[in-house]
């Protein structure tokens, strides 16, 4: 009896190691390096930040003949705080502050992702 229960031990508490990696991988707590941020309008960047030199959070807009998007931008992460485009998909988003998913405005053709030194 205590060989099973020993055994589920152990393997419930790989399955838990196991999540808690994935979970630091994707949220990029392993990532020490560089972020650099690229905003890309049109298939062409605009703008590159480097993340991990603000040191004063600010905010900038991105207007074209197609709208206006509103990035915040802080150390460490940035988001699109406001848009005037109708969905709002790229401000429900929130700030983002690793490679994995891009901040997308579909209407105004706008994509924000961040560049790791991982």
């Amino acid at each position: 009896m205590v060989h099973k229960t020993k055994f589920w031990v152990i393997l419930f508490a790989l399955i838990f190691l196991l999540g808690l990696g994935a979970f630091l991988l994707l949220r990029g707590g392993g990532s020490g390096g560089g972020r650099i941020a690229r905003v890309w309008l049109n298939n062409e960047i605009i703008e590159e930040i480097d993340l991990n030199a603000v040191a004063v959070p600010y905010e900038f807009d991105v207007t074209t003949e197609l709208g206006t998007n509103r990035v915040r931008v802080e150390h460490g992460s940035i988001q699109v705080v406001s848009a005037d485009c109708p969905d709002q998909t790229c401000v429900n988003m929130g700030a983002i502050s690793g490679g994995y998913v891009p901040i997308a405005c579909v209407p105004h053709r706008l994509v924000i992702d961040i560049l790791t030194e991982d």
